[in-house]
């Protein structure tokens, strides 16, 4: 496996920031690695550190998703489901392509790790206006 690490600041971290409401978010991009026996599909791991009224627009993921919520409580909304809170030390997988917006619950804001993996050069989040 081949790996290429990512600093705060780097690209993902803008492509993530840029699907979120403004100053309610700071993102560190931990790693984003291709796989030798998986063409044109990468891994990426993004920390979000996010304030008690952070809200995400409407948007899709282009790969599999998983999350991991380390303070705080989150709510996720994703077409078709029912709106569900997942609080610290629980994880939950979004599907590709669905749209979903995500807000805190928790008045302290939140942390959470997002890995996902999708085609390589494509965004982690894109917008989905309704």
């Amino acid at each position: 496996m081949k790996q290429t690490l990512m600093t705060l600041g780097g690209a993902t971290a803008l492509v993530v920031a840029s699907a979120l409401t403004p100053a309610q978010a700071e993102t560190t991009s931990i790693l984003k690695t291709t796989f030798e026996d998986l063409e044109g599909m990468e891994a990426n791991i993004v920390r979000f550190d996010v304030d008690e009224d952070w809200v995400t627009e409407r948007h899709i993921h282009p790969g599999h998703v998983f999350v991991y919520v380390t303070e705080g409580s989150i709510e996720i909304d994703v077409e078709g489901r029912e709106a569900r809170t997942v609080s610290a030390g629980e994880a939950f997988q979004e599907p590709p392509d669905r749209p979903m917006v995500a807000r805190t619950l928790s008045s302290d804001g939140a942390s959470f790790i997002v890995f996902q993996i999708g085609p390589e050069g494509e965004p982690l989040m894109v917008a989905q206006p309704e």
